[in-house]
């Protein structure tokens, strides 16, 4: 089951724009989240006010891929001006609920990014949550680790998964993608 949600993933971003190109195509997977964090929090995208949500999924004693992101992240946005940093929000959804709480995936992701917010749930809604993205989290041998997908979720206003961004994307990707989302001059295909 989880082979076959890599290999969906892998068709849909080849086939709606993974790549540099900036097309915005409605993709079947991902979109709004209506569930309660572990702290016992109702979380809904659809209650954020940012126009563009950048959604990706990970946990805070990642070595590497998470605090890269983050770090790209931080350098896509540097570009923008004030009022487009106002434009978007990065959602990090913890893989490790055992670990990260709401409070300290927050702070994670705070350290980086001001406009973010960490998520952590029970480890049913993570799984759920994880389906309905098609993400791909497997733990590790050691027991503290986790193989995870690596793709940054964009989300339109109306919560609708728009654009995967791969991590080997250029920052500009990520520049040119809150700013063209955010201007409500892309129409839903």
């Amino acid at each position: 089951m989880i082979q076959k949600l890599i290999l969906n993933v892998v068709v849909l971003s080849f086939l709606f724009g993974c790549g540099s190109s900036f097309e915005f195509t409605e993709l079947p997977i991902g979109g709004n989240i209506e569930a309660i964090d572990k702290a016992g929090n109702p979380v809904s995208f659809k209650s954020m006010q940012e126009p563009v949500l950048l959604v990706f999924f990970g946990y805070t004693y990642c070595p590497d891929f998470c605090p890269n992101t983050l770090a790209k992240i931080k350098t896509a946005i540097e570009p923008l001006t004030n009022e487009e940093k106002t434009k978007f929000k990065v959602v990090f959804i913890s893989v490790d609920p055992v670990r990260d709480s709401p409070e300290t995936t927050t702070k994670y992701v705070r350290f980086y990014l001001e406009q973010s917010i960490g998520l952590s749930f029970s480890q049913s809604t993570t799984n759920q949550i994880l389906k309905q993205y098609a993400a791909y989290v497997e733990k590790t041998e050691d027991g503290q680790s986790f193989d995870h997908s690596t793709y940054i979720y964009v989300l339109d206003r109306n919560r609708k998964t728009r654009k995967l961004i791969k991590s080997t994307d250029s920052k500009e990707v990520i520049t040119k993608s809150i700013q063209l989302l955010s201007g409500n001059s892309v129409e839903s295909k």
